[in-house]
C-alpha cells in the first residue's frame, strides 16, 4: 500500500504563510499545518514583537535621554505602543493555538498534547503568584518552593511542545489529512 501524500501546504514565503495565519487561524482547527507554515509564522511573529519592543524601547530611551521623562508625550506614546503590542498579542492568541493544533495534526499527533499548553500557563501563573507571595514564614517558603517547581514544569512543557512542532509530516496513514480536502 503506497504511503499517503501530505495535504499540508508548504509555504516558501514568510508573507504568504503569515497571511494564511490570519486567514485560517480563527476558523480552521481540523486541518494540518506544515513545518514551513508553522515556523514562518513563528519567525514573523518574533519580528513583529521585536519591532514593537525596539520601537517602544527606543522611544522611551530617547525621551529619557533628552530629559523628557516627565513629559506627558513620552507617557502617551509609550502607553500607546504598549497598548498596540498587547492588542496584537491578544489577537494572535487564538490563531497561534489553531496553528499549533494543526501542526500537531500534521505530525500525526492528537490535539490532546495541547493540554500541556494549558497546564504550562496555569503553572506559570501559579508559580509567579507563589514566588511573589513567598516570605519568611514556613508556609510561604513552601509556597515559594512550589512556585519554583511550577516554573520548572512550565519550562519542560515548553520544551516538549517545541520538540513536537519539529516533528516531520506523518507520511503514512494520518487521519488528520482528510480534513484538508
Amino acid at each position: 500500500m503506497p504511503a499517503q501524500q501530505s495535504d499540508s501546504v508548504k509555504y516558501t514565503n514568510m508573507f504568504k504563510a503569515y497571511g494564511a495565519f490570519w486567514r485560517r487561524g480563527f476558523t480552521e482547527w481540523h486541518g494540518t499545518a506544515s513545518r514551513s507554515e508553522y515556523w514562518w509564522n513563528v519567525l514573523m511573529n518574533m519580528l513583529v514583537w521585536i519591532f514593537f519592543w525596539v520601537f517602544i524601547g527606543m522611544w522611551m530611551g530617547m525621551a529619557m535621554g533628552y530629559g523628557f521623562d516627565e513629559s506627558p508625550i513620552v507617557a502617551i506614546v509609550g502607553s500607546f505602543g504598549s497598548l498596540v503590542a498587547s492588542l496584537y498579542g491578544t489577537a494572535c492568541w487564538i490563531p497561534r493555538l489553531s496553528l499549533r493544533v494543526r501542526r500537531l495534526h500534521d505530525a500525526g499527533l492528537s490535539a490532546g498534547w495541547m493540554i500541556l499548553y494549558g497546564l504550562k500557563f496555569v503553572a506559570l501563573i501559579a508559580g509567579a503568584f507563589s514566588v511573589m507571595m513567598g516570605g519568611t514564614s514556613y508556609m510561604m517558603r513552601g509556597l515559594a518552593s512550589w512556585g519554583v517547581f511550577l516554573f520548572v514544569f512550565w519550562f519542560i512543557a515548553e520544551i516538549v511542545l517545541f520538540v513536537l512542532t519539529l516533528l516531520p509530516t506523518a507520511k503514512g496513514v494520518n487521519p488528520y489529512h482528510k480534513f484538508n480536502k
